[in-house]
């Protein structure tokens, strides 16, 4: 639990967040840029991010990355969990590696869900819908099973302690130690991606929502604190200190090689264990950060770049509030049959007025109507959108028509997905990674 000026962040809550505009002021979250040319950036559907700079800059210039997510195999996949993995099939349609974990270790822990059940919900409400929205082969593996996630989790937990703990999570002397646990597990899951034979230091992409920030923020703390070369920028040029109490000569000499190669001129400093490069600027630092973590990574096995991460706005239940399984009719299952899927459509909650002739003259609301949500949140064609938006807000679109016209387009991709399924299931040696030792 995150708290600052009376605003609150808990990933382990399940309030749902309204006020995007007070928590970017309040936790320093950046906006996203306009580099992404993705309708969740156009619709501002992913309001924010934590150093998506690193991204931009590998995708520019043509250097692997990484996109990371989990999924908690605890229950049925639904249109808000969809999100997620529609970014990350378009980031692995800019190159990413994909990595996604099976947080069955959390699903036993929290809800007493044994492994082989938890397999069985993550391949059946989950991987299978992955494959069947487009997603590529990629890595997908479960945490009992990973000896990577499990062996690094044992040496982060080295660069935390309870103190911190407390302070991001609120947690107290009574507190289980699985909310000890989980959070390094979810940075060991991030982080194990840009192990050496993996590919080494990389840009890693992590979408989440907002509630997920504190983990975000733990792991990218984690991994900087891990690192031997710390890269600041100081009067808008570029200062490189270098962590440790032994002798650093060799660690400078190594950067100053690698920059100077690059082109960069460098003066050291041996008695502060310092480099300052004399012709950079603030916008040096990414590539040389990158750089630098690569010729880390030779002497630093936890030679980490910091992950990034966008936040999505979440979406709202059809009944009002956030989806959840505890409220069936709020959510629509990626498994619903579409006659399930219009029923609970058909009950949403609106944005419209009382009657046909206040609609009329006063116009609806879309922007607190969860069934324009449906259009907003999972049709990618903006002129389509806006029409809709607009025939709403103008008192031409009536709340009846528009529920049937959006159950036959979520209906629509619910049948999709359910022809899809068998062959998905086929191609699942293309994804999931055996267990590793």
């Amino acid at each position: 639990m995150h708290t600052q000026s009376g605003v609150m962040i808990n990933p382990w809550s399940s309030a749902q967040y309204f006020d995007y505009e007070k928590l970017i002021k309040e936790f320093g979250i950046q906006r996203p840029d306009n580099y992404f040319d993705y309708f969740m950036f156009r619709r501002h559907l992913i309001f924010g991010q934590r150093g998506i700079d690193y991204l931009e800059y590998s995708i520019k210039n043509k250097i692997k990355f990484n996109a990371m997510t989990g999924l908690m195999p605890s229950g049925k996949m639904h249109l808000g969990n969809k999100l997620t993995i529609d970014q990350i099939i378009y980031f692995q349609s800019l190159g990413a590696d994909v990595y996604i974990a099976v947080a069955d270790l959390e699903s036993y822990a929290t809800r007493g869900i044994s492994f082989d059940k938890a397999r069985n919900i993550a391949i059946n409400e989950y991987i299978a819908n992955y494959i069947s929205m487009g997603l590529k082969p990629c890595r997908i593996y479960f945490q009992s099973e990973n000896y990577d996630t499990q062996s690094l989790s044992f040496v982060l937990s080295n660069e935390t302690n309870m103190s911190e703990l407390k302070s991001i999570y609120g947690l107290t002397d009574s507190s289980s130690i699985l909310h000890v646990n989980a959070p390094i597990i979810q940075a060991a899951d991030v982080l194990h991606t840009q192990l050496g034979h993996l590919g080494g230091p990389r840009a890693t992409i992590v979408p989440v929502g907002i509630d997920q920030d504190p983990h975000i923020r733990l792991m990218r703390d984690i991994a900087k604190r891990l690192r031997v070369y710390n890269v600041k920028i100081e009067d808008n040029k570029i200062s490189i200190y270098i962590k440790g109490s032994d002798d650093p000569a060799d660690k400078i000499n190594s950067a100053i090689s690698v920059l100077g190669n690059s082109g960069y001129e460098c003066m050291p400093n041996y008695e502060y264990r310092a480099i300052y490069v004399k012709n950079s600027t603030g916008e040096d630092k990414i590539k040389i950060d990158m750089m630098l973590a690569i010729e880390e990574s030779r002497i630093n096995d936890y030679a980490f770049i910091e992950p990034s991460a966008t936040f999505q706005k979440l979406e709202t239940g059809l009944k009002g509030g956030k989806m959840s399984s505890s409220v069936p009719d709020s959510l629509i299952s990626l498994n619903d049959t579409g006659e399930e899927a219009t029923r609970k459509i058909k009950h949403a909650v609106t944005g419209g007025k009382q009657t046909i002739e206040e609609q009329k003259k006063y116009g609806g609301n879309p922007d607190i109507c969860p069934v324009f949500e449906l259009y907003k949140y999972h049709n990618s064609n903006d002129k389509y959108v806006t029409r809709v938006y607009e025939e709403c807000k103008g008192g031409v679109r009536m709340c009846g028509p528009c529920k049937i016209e959006a159950a036959e387009n979520i209906s629509g991709m619910l049948k999709t997905l359910a022809e899809k399924k068998d062959e998905s299931l086929g191609k699942l040696d293309d994804y999931l990674i055996k267990r590793s030792s």
